[in-house]
């Protein structure tokens, strides 16, 4: 009796191996959103306590405190295959 190796390595065809592989690139721009979403949060607290510690007779540094701190991608051609990424930051 012959003594047969079966490879511990699971099977996968093209279309899966497709499938992890945009599986994958979709979690990395997911984590970059939501890295970007955590930034754009510190920074308007920032703004808020400086804000706060400018004195009463001078003016607020940032009377808005989410102007131009945000970025669109929509120009991008890319943008539309991964938007709904997007859609839960509401950015």
């Amino acid at each position: 009796m012959h003594n047969i190796s079966i490879d511990k390595e699971p099977m996968y065809d093209d279309w899966t191996l497709e499938l992890i592989d945009t599986q994958q690139v979709e979690d990395l721009i997911a984590a970059l959103i939501k890295y970007c979403v955590r930034l754009e949060k510190q920074v308007v607290n920032l703004r808020c306590r400086v804000n706060r510690l400018t004195p009463n007779n001078q003016p607020k540094p940032y009377p808005e405190l989410h102007s131009n701190i945000y970025q669109v991608f929509y120009g991008y051609e890319a943008y539309s295959k991964f938007e709904h990424l997007f859609k839960p930051y509401d950015l």
